[in-house]
């Protein structure tokens, strides 16, 4: 008797797939965070771009208040107002998603710092496979 499987449905058969890594200590959101718990905040391009802006018009505020001379609690008082200006104006981030865990910019891509949609993604079980609750093995 003849088979009635096609040539392509053989080759398919024969594949291995990859296992999932969502069980894996590294494993955020179909992302991989391996690389950046061996070396955190190495890459930089891995955080988030919304909050890498605030800190930069901070860091400019600082040294603009600095160089005027203003004393911390007419420095902070202006921060507070043109904060509260920065979050009226929105987030300018194309991933934005509301939701989240964190108060200030709650977006679900969100983890610390680090925007989870710039991390690479996780191709499932791989060679730095470890199950959750594990520690780091180097």
């Amino acid at each position: 008797m003849g088979s009635t499987r096609k040539r392509g449905d053989a080759r398919q058969a024969d594949k291995l797939r990859q296992m999932p890594g969502n069980a894996c200590r590294f494993f955020r959101a179909g992302r991989c965070l391996y690389e950046e718990r061996l070396n955190p905040g190495y890459n930089g391009s891995w955080r988030c771009v919304v909050v890498r802006s605030w800190e930069r018009e901070y860091d400019e505020f600082v040294q603009r208040a600095e160089a005027f001379g203003l004393e911390d609690d007419a420095a902070g008082s202006i921060w507070e107002r043109r904060f509260a200006e920065m979050m009226r104006a929105g987030v300018a981030c194309d991933r934005f998603e509301r939701g989240g865990e964190y108060e200030l910019l709650a977006c679900v891509h969100l983890m610390g710092d680090l925007c989870l949609c710039a991390l690479p993604p996780c191709d499932g079980v791989c060679g730095r496979f470890q199950p959750r609750g594990r520690r780091m093995k180097n």
